[in-house]
């Protein structure tokens, strides 16, 4: 049985565009920036939920519990 490949989405930025300036087609070449961007803007997101909920993240024994009366 053979398996896809693996890729990291932190790598399908900088390969895309790298492809996108050894492509002699230019719809393709703007498809290949398209998603080079996308990818970045993604993994910029990705980064930024990591880091806000290290810094604002609630601990675990206030989770789930609701007001006292």
């Amino acid at each position: 049985m053979t398996y896809p490949p693996t890729y990291n989405l932190s790598d399908l930025g900088p390969q895309a565009q790298m492809m996108s300036k050894n492509c002699t087609n230019e719809r393709m070449a703007m498809v290949l920036q398209s998603v080079a961007i996308g990818s970045m803007i993604v993994m910029a997101g990705v980064a930024a939920t990591r880091l806000l909920k290290e810094v604002f993240g609630s601990s675990r024994s206030e989770h789930g519990h609701g007001r006292s009366r």
